[in-house]
């Protein structure tokens, strides 16, 4: 039985002023708050506490506040997972040119995609996305392979550190949820969120899905 571990990087500092400042993440990269480093320091207490799981391999996307939040995982793991090369593969969402932008901004240069409802959802939708950026049918086919490749290695389980988008897409092609189940999770920072292979194609999911946040 193989398991594949999905956490999300601890808060960075673009969530950390989402409610008075909206700015479009994507894949710029923002650091860790103090809050996200305690909070990537206690799922690795949290993981290294639990008995049931065994980590061989771990691995990040390659934006600093992923390979931060590992980085504080694996340091309190009593036995550290091999570290792999960061992978572009599970790299947050590209929000392209509206990335690093204040919200108001791109509404108002854009003001399709604040109202317009074939435009407007283009941050967790399957076919709509900002100018330049990815739509999550994109990110899916770019995750996926990468999630497979990391099942290869498992003995028995793995470690990835991601995003909120490239879990929601992960776990939606794990258990066939459509697009309406898949914009419905909930991804909160620094969770355990455990996917177990159960036959060649199948998987159970095991995490109750609690408040939810962006990039």
């Amino acid at each position: 039985m193989k398991r594949v571990i999905l956490v999300r990087h601890g808060e960075s500092e673009i969530n950390a002023v989402w409610k008075e400042k909206a700015i479009f993440c994507g894949q710029i990269d923002t650091p860790l708050t103090e809050k996200g480093r305690r909070q990537a320091l206690d799922v690795g207490r949290l993981l290294a506490d639990t008995s049931q799981f065994r980590i061989s391999h771990a691995v990040s996307s390659m934006l600093v506040r992923a390979v931060d939040t590992l980085q504080l995982i694996r340091q309190q793991l009593t036995t550290a997972p091999e570290l792999l090369p960061a992978m572009p593969e599970f790299n947050e969402r590209s929000l392209g040119l509206f990335e690093g932008r204040a919200k108001e901004d791109v509404y108002r240069e854009f003001p399709e995609y604040e109202s317009d409802p074939d435009y407007c959802s283009f941050r967790d939708h399957y076919q709509q996305k900002a100018p330049g950026g990815e739509n999550l049918s994109e990110v899916t086919s770019r995750a996926w392979p990468a999630l497979e490749s990391m099942l290869e290695l498992a003995e028995p389980d793995v470690l990835i550190v991601a995003h909120c988008q490239v879990i929601r897409c992960l776990i939606a092609r794990a258990i066939s949820l459509d697009a309406n189940g898949t914009s419905s999770l909930k991804i909160p920072h620094a969770v355990p969120i455990v996917l177990t292979q159960t036959g060649t194609h199948g998987f159970s999911l095991a995490r109750n899905f609690e408040s939810d946040a962006r990039g």
